[in-house]
């Protein structure tokens, strides 16, 4: 089997990344696999490492942690041609949800040693990487109030209450998109670019969307009265929103969105970047290892 060298964010998941790796350690060692890994200290570190490890030679490159490190490892291994794989060991995971990949640090090892590599799409939102999935409104609101939570919560309480205070704060906002040729403009609250499926820790905006298709899958919650917010948005956090008259759904390989005031982005959980905004697809961008 071919070395796997090993990006850890030992924070992740409050401390279950570390621990859960140490068993990974454990077993590579009893097997007599040949690995190295090394640990983040900051936000950021991971992209510096993996690129470290890029020009050490190394060509299996594994990010150990959440959604963010997985951002920070794919966006370094992005051109390079090495093969990427994810222990998801973080809070969210939902990247390695979409992929269906376990989080069980026995299992999630099969799949870094026996799995299979398909070119998985990433994407663009003007220069900036992203992997799983980007958006503004809604989303962005969630990040704001769960950073504030995080700061004495651990779990996914955090992501909760900051749904929760999100819905009973809606802000809507005059959207401009534009695809190719067509042009639509509408008032909404909450507009999602998914590669994957999943954000926020499970809420599945974008169900239809395949990492390995080639296209976005974008989806738009429009203004609509009060009352009808809770009942959509709780329709959007379980997937089963597509047939409401309140959403729009469609598929997309490139779009660029305009918004008032520099509506903010968020990019893979994490804040980064305003309106205006071409998000572009990059197909096959990232060799992955998935499930044999």
């Amino acid at each position: 089997m071919e070395r796997l060298y090993f990006i850890v964010n030992p924070i992740a998941g409050a401390g279950r990344s570390a621990k859960s790796f140490a068993r990974v350690q454990a077993l590579l060692e009893q097997q007599g696999q040949d690995f190295g890994f090394a640990v983040t200290e900051y936000p950021g570190h991971a992209v510096e490492l993996t690129k470290a490890a890029l020009t050490a030679g190394e060509r299996r490159i594994v990010a150990v942690g959440g959604d963010g490190t997985v951002n920070e490892v794919a966006s370094a291994l992005w051109g390079s041609e090495a093969v990427m794989g994810i222990l998801p060991f973080g809070t969210g995971n939902d990247l390695g949800r979409t992929l269906g990949l376990p989080t069980h640090p026995e299992e999630a090892l099969k799949v870094a040693l026996m799995g299979r590599v398909l070119p998985m799409d990433a994407g663009l939102a003007n220069e900036r990487f992203f992997l799983n999935v980007a958006g503004l409104g809604f989303d962005v609101d969630v990040l704001i109030r769960m950073e504030k939570f995080k700061k004495r919560l651990n779990g996914m309480l955090p992501y909760l209450l900051g749904v929760i205070q999100a819905i009973f704060n809606l802000r809507v906002f005059h959207l401009r998109m534009r695809t190719g040729e067509s042009v639509q403009e509408m008032d909404g609250s909450v507009l999602v670019i998914g590669n994957g499926q999943y954000f926020g820790g499970g809420m599945m905006p974008t169900p239809k969307a395949d990492l390995f298709d080639g296209k976005f899958d974008i989806c738009v919650v429009k203004d609509m009265p009060k009352r009808r917010y809770i009942p959509v948005l709780a329709h959007v956090v379980k997937g089963t929103h597509l047939d409401l008259p309140e959403v729009l759904y469609f598929q997309a390989e490139e779009i660029t969105v305009e918004a008032p005031l520099g509506q903010p982005l968020e990019l893979d959980g994490e804040l980064c970047g305003s309106t205006p905004v071409t998000f572009r697809l990059l197909p096959g961008a990232i060799p992955m290892l998935v499930r044999p």
